[in-house]
């Protein structure tokens, strides 16, 4: 399986602390059946979280070099979580922001709570000049749990959607955990992912029962599509 949505580059968002964390959390990771995870640090303008590209290779290739000496072999990643701004293209330009794995993917957070009037047109925009973009956890999101059918938009427009595994769990509330189960019996999420941000999360003694759970809802094609061969198309860089 492939993890597109982590928090495992210590120190520079609200994940992992230290490499030490870091490296425990890639091997609980590794344990339940990842074998390939994409670090998508948060990149939010106007906060601490806006650590530039460089930095974020320097502190990645120091977590490769103690996963090597810890005997863990993974393949590692790098992209960014991307909260909805203006100027997203421009700091690609200025290499701020990392796509994920120097793809054309980007994946872009909206307000958990608030409503952003031009969202659709701002995404539609970066579309344009050549990127897809993947909305992270839409489930989560307040605007789609009043309006579900809101999402129709986002999916006809060519966006693609990834849901959080341990929001079938009610790890971020009740109606997250129905628009989840919505999202997947529908089979509208293109892919599925962890976002995870701590060693000690339930996620990872849970996974094996939200594993089951989504192939009871879906089926076991369609969990392998949503955990590997739609994320092995991120990496690769290829197009839907």
């Amino acid at each position: 399986m492939i993890d597109i949505h982590s928090h495992i580059l210590y120190g520079i968002d609200d994940g992992s602390t230290d490499i030490e964390e870091s490296i425990e959390i890639i091997k609980r990771l590794k344990q339940i059946g990842f074998h390939k995870i994409i670090a998508t640090p948060h990149y939010i303008d106007n906060t601490e979280y806006v650590t530039g590209n460089k930095k974020k290779k320097e502190i990645l290739n120091k977590l490769k070099k103690g996963l090597k000496i810890s005997q863990i072999e993974i393949d590692l990643y790098l992209g960014n979580e991307i909260y909805l701004s203006e100027d997203i293209l421009g700091k690609i330009t200025a290499k701020k922001i990392s796509t994920m794995n120097d793809s054309n993917y980007l994946l872009i957070e909206l307000p958990l709570s608030e409503k952003v009037g031009h969202a659709l047109d701002m995404l539609t925009n970066i579309q344009c000049k050549g990127y897809h973009i993947i909305l992270a956890h839409p489930e989560r999101y307040r605007i789609f749990q009043e309006n579900p059918d809101k999402l129709n938009e986002y999916i006809e427009s060519g966006i693609l959607l990834q849901g959080n595994i341990a929001s079938l769990d009610g790890r971020y509330g009740q109606k997250a955990k129905k628009l989840c189960k919505k999202l997947l019996k529908k089979r509208n999420y293109f892919a599925m992912a962890s976002d995870v941000h701590r060693s000690q999360s339930k996620f990872f003694d849970n996974f094996e029962k939200l594993k089951k759970k989504i192939i009871k809802l879906t089926d076991e094609n369609y969990f392998r599509q949503i955990f590997v061969e739609n994320p092995e198309k991120i990496l690769n860089n290829e197009n839907i």
